[in-house]
């Protein structure tokens, strides 16, 4: 484990399972922002490096199966994409979108934010679901099909990269989605009249962002540039 000061959020992410969670702890952006030294990112958030270093060191030492992508072949990116990703979100997808639907329901009228959070919601899982179905019907399948061909087809490339652009506009609108519910939730900060079913979204809701900020970055940074680089 070598976290340094020039290493930038996303290596540092992809090298470290369990990092992820120390960054969205400190609002650093490891998605599309992470591109960015630690020196930098320590910097813009005001943290002492050492201290977010020995909090990534002791997240990652308490996972027993740390996991090192750059270790992991295309198809096993995939499969982890699948087996990981894509199984938490259809277990977890459901119970939110009950939570939210009932809170809505019950508690617009001392708190309207609820309607919008309600809302918001449900476009974010349009979308992704969307974007899961394209990825588990064509795209994944398209990547392992061709992955054992030497010679690639060039309308295959073509549609790998379109694939992948639309993706990343997907992740650009999911991101600006959950910012706007963080803010309606006071991040994630339940009013003091709130019942069991309102905390539960709450809590539900922050562990979803976090998972799929996590998701975003795995794909972005990980899965679509060794992608890219299996038909150069």
């Amino acid at each position: 484990m070598n976290i340094s000061k020039e290493k930038t959020v996303a290596e540092v992410v992809s090298e470290n399972m369990g990092a992820d969670h120390i960054f969205s702890k400190y609002n650093i952006d490891f998605c599309c922002g992470g591109n960015v030294t630690l020196k930098k990112a320590c910097e813009e958030k005001g943290i002492a490096f050492e201290k977010l270093k020995t909090e990534i060191e002791t997240v990652v030492n308490i996972i027993s199966n740390d996991t090192n992508f750059n270790e992991m072949d295309l198809n096993s990116l995939i499969d982890y994409a699948l087996n990981v990703h894509h199984n938490y979100f259809s277990e977890k997808i459901p119970l939110i979108l009950q939570l939210s639907l009932k809170v809505a329901e019950v508690h617009w009228q001392q708190h309207k934010e609820v309607i919008e959070i309600n809302n918001l919601f449900n476009k974010v899982i349009s979308e992704l679901n969307e974007q899961i179905s394209t990825e588990e019907k064509k795209f994944f399948p398209s990547i392992k099909k061709y992955t054992t061909q030497k010679n690639r087809d060039q309308i295959e490339l073509e549609y790998v990269t379109k694939t992948i652009l639309n993706i990343e506009n997907v992740h650009k609108q999911t991101r600006d989605e959950f910012k706007s519910i963080a803010k309606l939730t006071n991040n994630y900060s339940p009013p003091e009249d709130a019942c069991n079913t309102y905390k539960s979204l709450y809590i539900n809701l922050q562990e979803f962002e976090q998972k799929l900020h996590s998701y975003l970055h795995f794909e972005k940074h990980i899965l679509f540039p060794r992608v890219i680089q299996s038909w150069q």
